[in-house]
């Protein structure tokens, strides 16, 4: 943080809060990551931010967001821990396996690089995503867009399907 200069980081931290609380005012989904790289891209499209975030920063939004997840385990029991954990598990490998496959048709069509393409694809919310794109150089545009699409596509799917497989029960 201290190689960038001081106008940067204050405007990054402005970019950081406007965005967060102007995305959750207009209930923009995932506004606390979503609002801010919108902001920041406008602020970089504009000539005003040069720069990556700094390092600590994104290790304290790393820090904060695996604090904000470890909250939620508070009154969990250790059975109930260890099945879901075993249950993640299982879903992670076959969504990496899934995520490799894709990994390779993305790379072979040329079509993106292959960490790019790994973090487009991989099973994780958007704002891990987010953070290890950033933290691994990956075009964050690229990842972003692939899982902003994904979840568009479950939120628009899962009522269709359920509504589909809801009349095929009746049927």
């Amino acid at each position: 943080v201290t190689e960038l200069p001081v106008r940067e980081v204050a405007l990054m931290a402005a970019a950081a809060l406007i965005g967060w609380k102007g995305g959750e005012r207009i209930g923009l989904f995932g506004a606390s990551i979503v609002g801010p790289m919108i902001v920041t891209t406008l602020m970089s499209l504009a000539g005003l931010i040069h720069s990556r975030p700094p390092a600590e920063a994104i290790l304290a939004a790393q820090f904060f967001i695996g604090c904000g997840i470890g909250v939620h385990f508070l009154g969990v029991t250790w059975g109930e821990l260890t099945r879901v954990v075993l249950a993640g598990i299982a879903y992670v490998l076959v969504l990496a396996v899934l995520a490799a496959g894709f990994t390779g048709l993305v790379t072979w069509a040329r079509l993106g690089d292959p960490v790019e393409a790994f973090l487009a694809f991989a099973p994780g919310g958007q704002a891990e995503m987010t953070v290890l794109a950033i933290v691994t150089g990956a075009d964050l545009g690229f990842v972003i867009t692939h899982h902003l699409t994904r979840i568009v596509l479950v939120i628009v799917g899962a009522p269709l399907v359920a509504g589909l497989m809801a009349r095929r029960r009746k049927d």
